[in-house]
C-alpha cells in the first residue's frame, strides 16, 4: 500500500476504482462488505424474532412511517388550537391513536413498483385497490390500460 494516498479528495473516488486509496481498498475488502451494522446485528442476531428492515433515503411512499406521521401532523393541524398544555397533549395523544396505520398501503406501493409500474401509476393503482399487501396483476394490467391516453 505504499504510496497510495489515505482517501481522495473529498471523499470521490472515481466510479469502479478499488485501488485509488487506503479507504477504497479497506471499504473493498470481503470482511468489511459483509459486516453488518451493530443496529442490525443486535435486531437480527440477539433478537433472534425480528427483523431489520432498512428503506431507501427519501422514498416516504415506501415508509409507512412517514406517512403516518405525515397524516398525524396533518390531523393535529386541523384540530382546533388550545393554549392549555394538559389539553395540548391529551390531542396530540387522540390524533397518534386516530390514524390509520400504513403498512398495507406502502407494501402495496412496493409491490407496484417491483411490477414495473412508475411513479404515477403506483400512485393511481393505489388509489384504486385497497386490498391486500401486494397489487393483483390483474389491477397492474388494468392501470397500465386505464392509463394508455
Amino acid at each position: 500500500m505504499a504510496g497510495l494516498r489515505a482517501q481522495c479528495d473529498g471523499f470521490k473516488c472515481e466510479a469502479g476504482q478499488t485501488g485509488c486509496c487506503c479507504r477504497r481498498v479497506m471499504f473493498s475488502q470481503p470482511d468489511f462488505v459483509a459486516q453488518k451494522s451493530h443496529l442490525e446485528e443486535y435486531v437480527v442476531i440477539l433478537q433472534k424474532c425480528h427483523i431489520c428492515d432498512f428503506y431507501p433515503k427519501f422514498h416516504c411512499e415506501l415508509n409507512f412511517i412517514e406517512q403516518y406521521w405525515g397524516a398525524v401532523k396533518l390531523r393535529y393541524r386541523s384540530s382546533p388550537k388550545m393554549a392549555d398544555m394538559d389539553a395540548m397533549e391529551c390531542n396530540v395523544i387522540a390524533c397518534l391513536d386516530d390514524v390509520p396505520f400504513y403498512a398495507n398501503r406502502s407494501a402495496r406501493f412496493i409491490s407496484a413498483y417491483s411490477q414495473g409500474l412508475s411513479g404515477g401509476e403506483a400512485a393511481w393503482a393505489n388509489r384504486k385497490y385497497h386490498g391486500h399487501r401486494t397489487l393483483p396483476s390483474s389491477m397492474v394490467a388494468k392501470v397500465k390500460k386505464a392509463l394508455q391516453i
